[in-house]
Order: structure tokens, then sequence, then C-alpha cells
């Protein structure tokens, strides 16, 4: 650590500013051929800075991913719809999250390869995100929606995440994939309409299609299929809270 004192030299945008640089950097370059000298320059941060503010270069690289996930996350009144039918909330909620993805493809592609090379080995470290509002949110329309008959039993916020993850990940790590197999570029407009489109009728129909209950929770998460009895809605949540 350098015994400078940055005040008056690097407010919190510049800070930021090196962020998203070192985002772009990594995502397209990966973590052993980013520079930091590179950083430094486009970013406008003295190479001594960084080294200030972010320890080294795999402190900046755990940040981008901190900050990565915080970009793909959405919040608050971007998940709620107006209205309680389960259905349209959680088309709203993932559109809300696509739509997050779609402004972040550089956080998507730097997620991606940290998952394929694992340079910090995410299993051993903390949390990168707290994903508790979302996934609470989710969970909340998802036993309303069963209390109601709309959705079947035995689906997990978990499960809905996987989903929408892999559909719209794929589209921006495969995109060259797609092109040379298939003459199909997914990140046109059109096909960026097209796996919305696709994203929110694989979702609803995963929640709506007419399977036989397998008696567990989820399709991902452990639990005790058949020794307890399923949770209601009503149990936990206000009557005004479910409409």
């Amino acid at each position: 650590m350098y015994d400078v004192d940055p005040t008056g030299l690097d407010d919190t945008s510049t800070v930021d500013g090196v962020i998203e640089v070192a985002i772009e950097q990594f995502s397209e370059h990966g973590f052993p051929e980013t520079r930091l000298d590179n950083i430094a320059r486009i970013s406008g941060m003295s190479k001594r800075m960084i080294h200030y503010h972010f320890g080294d270069k795999k402190g900046l690289y755990h940040r981008c991913l901190v900050e990565a996930v915080e970009k793909i996350t959405p919040v608050g009144d971007e998940m709620t719809a107006d209205t309680t039918v389960p259905v349209e909330g959680v088309t709203k909620l993932v559109e809300a999250v696509y739509s997050r993805l779609l402004r972040h493809p550089d956080c998507v592609r730097l997620l991606a390869m940290e998952s394929l090379h694992k340079v910090m080995n995410l299993r051993e470290l903390a949390h990168l995100h707290n994903q508790s509002e979302i996934a609470l949110h989710l969970d909340r329309l998802l036993m309303i929606g069963q209390d109601a008959g709309a959705f079947r039993p035995g689906i997990a916020a978990e499960d809905l995440f996987y989903l929408i993850g892999s559909l719209a990940f794929y589209r921006v790590t495969n995109q060259d994939l797609m092109i040379n197999l298939f003459d199909l570029d997914p990140a046109s407009a059109e096909n960026t309409d097209g796996v919305r489109r696709m994203i929110i009728d694989a979702v609803l129909s995963f929640l709506t299609a007419n399977i036989r209950d397998s008696g567990h929770d989820s399709y991902l998460v452990a639990d005790m299929a058949g020794d307890h009895e399923p949770q209601s809605a009503l149990g936990i949540y206000d009557a005004e809270d479910i409409g």
C-alpha cells in the first residue's frame, strides 16, 4: 500500500471510471493479458493511484467482479409490476433481468470468463453481491402463483435464475459460434428482441406446464423431498401483500 493521501487527487467518479475501463479490458483480454499500464493510460488514473485504491491487479479484478454482478442485478421498482397477477409479475422481473444483461455485455463476458478460468476461485470467496432482494421477490411471486393454481409446484427462484441466465448469457458468450454454425447473430437488433421473447415464453411455459409434481421443491436446490408440507404464501405474507 502506498503512503499517499488521495484527497483532492481522485474522486469517486475517477475510481468508478477505472473500474469501468478495467471491466472492459479484463472481459476483452482476460486476466493474464490485461496490463495495469493500459488501464492507467485509458482511465487517466496513474498506476500508483490504482495500486493505492485497489492494492494490486487481483484486487482491481475482484472489485470488477463485484461491480459486474451489481450492474446486472435489477433492484426495486425495476422488478415490481403494478399488478397482483403472478404471470405479469414474473414477466416484469424477467424483462428487468434481461434489460440489465443487455446494457452490460462486458460484465457478462467477464463473469463467464471467470467461471471458466477461475482466477479468483469463486467457491472460496464471500458472495460477490447480496441477491436476497431479487430472490425474495421471485420466491414471493412463485408462491402466490402456486397458491392461485397458476404455477406448478416444485420450482424455486434459483431454477428460474439458472434458466434466464443460461439463455441470456449464451447470446453474448456464444455469439461468434452461432454466426459460424448457423449464420445467425443473436446480438442483432431483431434477435435481441427475439431472445427476450424466447426467455419470457420459456420461463412462463416452464412455470405453467402440465407436468406431474415430482415432490421436490426445486430442480437445483437439495431438499428433503416428501418430508415436509409445501409452503403457502398466506402463511408468510399478509393478505394485502398478495392481493
